[in-house]
């Protein structure tokens, strides 16, 4: 879809090239959407939905913009105007049927070249909720924009019910592509930031690539190209990005421990988590103290971007050295010191990190340092409004990355739910299982005994 009618053409912005490149490494387009559902405890009035959907697409302009190829380059152009004049509406019978109904559209590929940048749909749900379902082109959306989208929509949808002013205006994601054109001031202080980065990341020299499943997949490849002193194996094989999603729920018990410490302790949610998995990772890998991750970072700071469409969150490399002397507070302190650092430093775009990545470590565009992209999602029972809601994601099929693990807090059910999207050509579903549940033991070996040293902990997990 090009422009027709005058309308002003730009290029992408930093963190829609992550998205553009993500594409290099897949043959499927649907790797790089978001699908995801909220179903909320109460009766809609989906002719109103539908109409607040409309006057959203008026307030949030992300889900105005289109993009074409312009030779070689992709570009991108917002419409003036824009209905969905129908939008679908399913009712369903079974837990297995909605998920298998939203699993294919999914996995099914916008044409996002031909202006299908989403698709909406509302339904009833098996057992009587009334939701949305939205799957969108990470090009115009990033997680971050799809709670902000459904907030305002349900914002919107109450306004027009009850009669009352609509909500406050949305931030205009073209004002961020904008900035971006152009902008040589910009471009210097992205550069220096860069360096800072990438300074910070290598000070420790050549890292190690920790999998799910320890040692075995960099063995095989060792084996398979016939390398014996290969140190990072051949994650990115665009023809092996076939993907499985799932989904594992930590008990109440558990969960409500998990409260508990994080009541009493000043200290967050990712990085507790996010210290079980790399606890329980360095025992499956020999238990190396030296590990990098992905971290999504939502670079949404002021208030203006976080009532604001578009896709701005970009990964970020958490580079943690543990020593296994170190007791588990001890080690979540010093991780609250690196996300600091991190978030300081997090307007380097991806594309910068991952040249810099390939000419650090001294490897191929089919390799990567990071083996696990993390993120923990800070929803809870006040993201809309206070309206009691459960949140779902699904399986797209195909991926980029070796695995993508996903947090949340659930709110209708107050537990912990953990979703692994997995490449098949590295780890099995078995192997995730048997991953997950070592998390766990080593999450509550944790918390439990905050002050045993991380070596204490392996032992034990």
């Amino acid at each position: 879809m090009r422009p027709q009618n005058g309308e002003t053409v730009y290029r992408l912005i930093h963190s829609q090239e992550m998205v553009q490149y993500m594409w290099r490494y897949t043959l499927h387009i649907q790797a790089t959407q978001i699908p995801m559902s909220i179903a909320f405890d109460e009766e809609l009035d989906f002719a109103l939905l539908a109409r607040a959907v409309n006057v959203e697409i008026e307030r949030n302009d992300c889900l105005r913009l289109r993009i074409f190829r312009d030779g070689l380059r992709i570009k991108q152009f917002f419409l003036k105007e824009y209905r969905l004049e129908k939008i679908r509406l399913k009712e369903f019978r079974t837990k297995e049927e909605q998920e298998a109904y939203f699993d294919k559209d999914a996995s099914t590929e916008l044409k996002v070249f031909q202006g299908e940048t989403f698709r909406i749909a509302f339904f009833r749900a098996w057992d009587g909720k009334c939701g949305i379902f939205l799957n969108a082109s990470h090009m115009i959306m990033d997680f971050g924009a799809t709670f902000i989208f459904i907030k305002d929509l349900m914002e919107v949808y109450d306004s027009l019910k009850n009669g009352s002013p609509m909500p406050k205006p949305m931030g205009r994601y073209e004002d961020e592509i904008i900035k971006e054109q152009d902008n040589p001031a910009l471009e210097e202080h992205l550069k220096q930031e860069g360096q800072i980065l990438d300074d910070w990341v290598a000070k420790e020299g050549p890292t190690f690539f920790p999998m799910m499943n320890g040692t075995k997949t960099l063995e095989k490849h060792r084996r398979l190209f016939r390398m014996k002193n290969l140190r990072i194996p051949f994650v990115y094989m665009p023809l092996n990005d076939k993907t499985h999603l799932i989904k594992e729920y930590l008990s109440e018990e558990a969960s409500r421990e998990i409260d508990a410490f994080l009541a009493n302790n000043p200290v967050s949610a990712e990085w507790l988590i996010q210290l079980a998995f790399r606890t329980y990772l360095a025992k499956l890998n020999n238990q190396p103290n030296d590990m990098l991750f992905w971290v999504l970072c939502p670079r949404r700071k002021t208030v203006k971007e976080k009532r604001m469409g578009g896709t701005l969150a970009s990964p970020v490399p958490w580079r943690e050295v543990l020593p296994g002397s170190l007791t588990f507070r001890q080690a979540l302190e010093q991780m609250g010191e690196t996300q600091g650092f991190l978030f300081r430093h997090s307007d380097t775009p991806y594309t910068t990190i991952r040249a810099s990545e390939l000419k650090r470590f001294h490897i191929t565009l089919l390799q990567s340092a990071n083996s696990v992209m993390f993120s923990f999602l800070p929803i809870n029972d006040k993201t809309f409004g206070g309206r009691k809601y459960s949140f779902a994601g699904y399986n797209f099929g195909h991926y980029v990355m070796p695995v993508y693990a996903i947090t949340v807090r659930e709110p209708n059910s107050e537990r912990y739910v953990f979703t692994y999207i997995h490449r098949l050509w590295l780890t099995t579903d078995e192997e995730v299982h048997s991953f997950h549940a070592g998390v766990v033991r080593a999450l509550l070996a944790g918390i439990r005994s905050p002050e045993k040293t991380l070596e204490e902990i392996m032992e034990v997990i």
